[in-house]
């Protein structure tokens, strides 16, 4: 199970990279286009050993133009507060969960409701649904936030 997370984040993580292009502007002059990345997790959760190997991946594949920085528990502050500076642009990508996006979308409430889901399969399914969840990520847009994808560590995470 491990493996098939920080395979999926590393290629979700990618995707969006190359895809949204989100974040801040590197300085024209500079070879490396730095990536910022914010976590509230300690180095030794998932979600971090998780982005490491996406660090690992960019840089060994893109070394030559990007890099990746991780700040890991908190370091730029909580969950709220990085959604906020990946608004601005001051950062480029966060992990967040559902009911801190409820701040920017109120579609996100959706899954405060308890016992949403009849099984684990239904959840799956739903969240597994392209174009009913690229509906709610598109959501965000106005606000400067692209939610790129979703992933399940025990409860419901959105990158």
């Amino acid at each position: 199970k491990w493996k098939r997370i920080v395979s999926a984040a590393v290629c979700v993580c990618m995707a969006g990279m190359l895809i949204t292009g989100c974040g801040s502007k590197s300085d024209s002059s500079s070879k490396k286009r730095i990536i910022r990345v914010a976590l509230s997790q300690s180095e030794e959760h998932p979600e971090y050993k998780g982005m490491e190997t996406f660090k690992k991946y960019v840089e060994e594949k893109l070394g030559d133009k990007y890099e990746v920085q991780l700040y890991p528990n908190e370091l730029l502050g909580g969950q709220t507060k990085a959604i906020e500076l990946t608004q601005t642009g001051a950062i480029d990508f966060t992990i967040a969960g559902t009911p801190n996006l409820e701040i920017f979308a109120d579609v996100y409430e959706v899954f405060s409701m308890p016992y949403l889901f009849t099984s684990e399969d239904a959840y799956f399914a739903a969240m597994n649904d392209t174009d009913y969840m690229n509906k709610i990520y598109a959501s965000t847009e106005d606000t400067g936030l692209q939610v790129v994808t979703w992933y399940n560590v025990g409860n419901k995470k959105l990158l």
